[in-house]
């Protein structure tokens, strides 16, 4: 990238406190230890730091510029200081800029669930006919976002941009800085719900990606989610080209080999049969997703297929391999109740003993206890040999479990701490890991890889943290 030090400030609506150096930004960083020479630093106030007391930092690793929102900030200082009202709302300003200063189709991804993965099987798919940019990891709030735009380059032609939210109005903003050609919704769930009273709440927040799509813009929603085809979203995508891709243009979802699914979709006269490397039948419908993009910009379904034998998922989404004798299912990114089901479908697909590892679902709000022991009975209702429940909600869950009725051992610990992999899996489990960011259950999977060898048999469900009062103890080897 090449931004003036002119264009900042023009773009921002900011002052220039001291003199404009005549440098060229080739960057924008939000953190001095990933800080580039040449980048513009834009300092960001949060609970526990503040960006402003590291400019001279920033300036010392080469920065050429910085905003700032202190109007006393000292003019003194070896680069020039841009003063604006709020870096984060000029952090989406100045994307907002550059991207409309290059000629690039942009094609923006919001829902529930699902994001991550569809955005990844999307520029999978485009990068297949064009040169593509993706978001970085998740950077899809109001931070990360415009950082994924500022990685735009001249001669790229599609840039596919998450957008996250936990409050209404944050994909409003994203919309209308990323200005999409092609916005898609995967589904409508019970996201962040200590912040929405209900999922019309939610379906609300994530319809806002429509506010920034552009004149003659087309909208993918998921056809088979109820919300996503309510007349609230009829009206409020009316301007737009709208699809609703869903079972109907499903014509095979048939397990395949190595844990992938086979799949053919028809789409406006067109068969498109590709194999999915992961399984699920929600994976099914982040491919339909993906596969309907690509056609609606010109790609043929021999290099949508193409593009789906090179996709491999996200770090901690359905990453399935084998350890010591076990079949392990990593997707411990982030939890919600519908992903969460999904995924004990998957497990109870497999062959073997079928052990759940769950943890809490974070920003349900109110409903928390209710979802969670929902869960538990779930699990309980589609086979799951072994649940291993960890966290505060996560009694939940094990409480929902036990009183299911099925055939399956609970156990529930208060912390990942109190868990070890090898006096609970055995060979030949199959092993789910899976909860929200915040449990940092990643490091589970670690230990699972580490461990020796299990050799513990199951007993009746039993809770860690009472052993003494528990029904009876797991048998020791």
């Amino acid at each position: 990238m090449n931004i003036k030090i002119s264009e900042i400030v023009a773009a921002t609506g900011g002052r220039l406190l001291n003199e404009d150096t005549g440098e060229v930004a080739t960057s924008v960083s939000t953190d001095t230890r990933t800080i580039e020479i040449g980048a513009l630093f834009v300092p960001i106030a949060g609970p526990s730091f503040d960006g402003h007391d590291y400019i001279g930092a920033a300036a010392e690793k080469g920065a050429i510029c910085a905003l700032t929102e202190r109007q006393n900030a000292p003019t003194d200082m070896d680069i020039p200081l841009i003063y604006v009202g709020s870096t984060r709302r000029a952090l989406l300003d100045l994307a907002h800029f550059y991207r409309m200063k290059h000629d690039v189709k942009v094609v923006a991804i919001a829902g529930s669930a699902g994001k991550t993965t569809t955005k990844d099987m999307i520029a999978e798919v485009l990068s297949q006919r064009f040169k593509t940019k993706r978001t970085i990891k998740n950077f899809n709030n109001a931070i990360g976002m415009p950082l994924s735009v500022f990685r735009a380059a001249p001669g790229d032609e599609v840039l596919v941009l998450e957008m996250g939210m936990n409050h209404a109005g944050e994909v409003r903003e994203l919309s209308l800085a990323a200005a999409p050609d092609i916005a898609v919704i995967t589904n409508i769930g019970d996201e962040h719900m200590e912040n929405f009273q209900n999922r019309e709440g939610v379906l609300h927040a994530n319809l806002e990606i429509a506010d920034g799509l552009r004149e003659g813009g087309t909208i993918i929603l998921n056809g088979d989610d109820p919300l996503l085809t309510s007349e609230i979203a009829a009206r409020k995508v009316a301007a737009f080209v709208a699809h609703y891709p869903g079972e109907k243009n499903i014509r095979l979802s048939a397990p395949g080999a190595r844990q992938e699914t086979r799949c053919k979709f028809h789409w406006r006269g067109a068969d498109i049969d590709i194999t999915v490397p992961v399984p699920g039948a929600h994976m099914v419908q982040n491919a339909l997703l993906a596969t309907v993009v690509g056609l609606e910009m010109g790609v043929t379904p021999a290099e949508i297929a193409r593009a789906f034998e090179n996709f491999k998922p996200p770090e901690g989404r359905l990453n399935i391999f084998h350890t010591r004798g076990m079949t392990v299912i990593d997707d411990v990114y982030n939890a919600n109740p519908a992903s969460v089901s999904e995924a004990i479908k998957v497990l109870c697909g497999n062959e073997g003993r079928r052990v759940a590892i769950l943890g809490d679902m974070n920003e349900l709000g109110n409903i928390a206890e209710a979802r969670h022991r929902e869960i538990g009975e779930f699990a309980a209702q589609n086979g799951v040999d072994l649940l291993i429940a960890i966290g505060e909600l996560s009694r939940y869950i094990y409480e929902g479990f036990a009183r299911a009725g099925g055939n399956g051992t609970g156990i529930h610990f208060e912390t990942a701490a109190d868990f070890a992999p090898d006096e609970f899996l055995k060979n030949g489990d199959t092993v789910l890991v899976k909860a929200s960011r915040g449990m940092e259950f990643e490091k589970i999977v670690a230990k699972i890889k580490s461990a020796p060898s299990a050799r513990w048999a199951p007993g009746t469900c039993v809770e860690s943290g009472t052993f003494p009062r528990s029904r009876e103890q797991f048998p020791r080897p």
